[in-house]
């Protein structure tokens, strides 16, 4: 967490000018690259060093550390861009730096408290996802089947509750958009399995239903994953956070060049 002394010079800095969209703080872009590579590398198990070279595990971690880099750079920027716009009141004239703070202090609250927080779980589960499914390739002669499985309390989503138990060959495309995490906040796993009877998705979700009926609950129409965002394999893909969907990389037009440049920020050692 940043500490007071960070936050009041960050926005010091941003009501005098010294800092903006075109002059982002470096602090704060190392403490965000920082705090989501902590997680992504204990997701791993490690960092890409402590990996065979070209193995497929250093491989996935370069990629997941080249994606936190560019997204540390776009949340900065998000961030800044969003304090600058409270500088000024409604009529033009400029806030005193103390009525500014407050306003300031609670955008920071939202970047690098709750969002942050919220990054810092997808980031440790898609690590472990990638990680897991490191695993399952490698041990798929020996357990070539997978058992969806919730955390199985009142926390627990629609669409995920009724993946609970579902059981797909390695190879089958259902692991492709549904495989753990599958969303914000995600807590399922999937389980090894030596041998298992493959699910009819069909006939699941009629049962399903039948339980939600009993319940007074609306029915689910299908079995697909409802967020874009983690319609995806971690183990599949090579990013975190989808530089395609993602809102901290959706920038206007003339900030497009900075964006592809990363704002600026120097580029950490390969």
């Amino acid at each position: 967490m940043l500490t007071n002394n960070q936050i009041e010079r960050l926005l010091q800095k941003i009501h005098s000018g010294e800092l903006s969209v075109f002059n982002l703080p470096q602090e704060i872009f190392e403490f965000t690259y920082s705090e989501l590579m902590t997680v992504v590398d204990k997701g791993f198990g490690g960092g890409v060093g402590d990996f065979v070279e070209g193995s497929p595990r250093a491989l996935k971690a370069t990629a997941y550390r080249d994606n936190i880099f560019k997204f540390s750079g776009a949340k900065v920027f998000n961030e800044v861009k969003d304090i600058s716009l409270l500088i000024f009141n409604e009529d033009g004239t400029k806030r005193s730096f103390k009525e500014f703070k407050e306003f300031g202090r609670a955008v920071n609250q939202k970047y690098n408290v709750d969002w942050l927080r919220t990054e810092q779980d997808t980031a440790f589960g898609m690590a472990q996802g990638a990680d897991q499914w490191a695993d399952i390739e490698e041990d798929k002669e020996l357990f070539p089947m997978l058992q969806y499985q919730t955390a199985n309390d009142e926390r627990v989503r629609d669409d995920h509750a009724a993946y609970d138990n579902i059981i797909m060959p390695v190879d089958d495309p259902f692991w492709d958009t549904r495989m753990p995490p599958n969303g914000w906040n995600c807590r399922c796993q999937v389980i090894k399995l030596h041998d298992g009877k493959k699910t009819n998705l069909k006939t699941h979700l009629k049962e399903y239903n039948k339980k939600r009926e009993a319940e007074k609950l609306p029915k689910l129409t299908n079995l697909k994953n409802p967020s874009k965002t983690f319609s995806v394999n971690p183990g599949k893909v090579n990013y975190v956070f989808d530089e395609k969907t993602h809102p901290y990389f959706k920038v206007e037009k003339r900030f497009k060049p900075m964006l592809k440049d990363n704002f600026g920020f120097k580029i950490h050692e390969k």
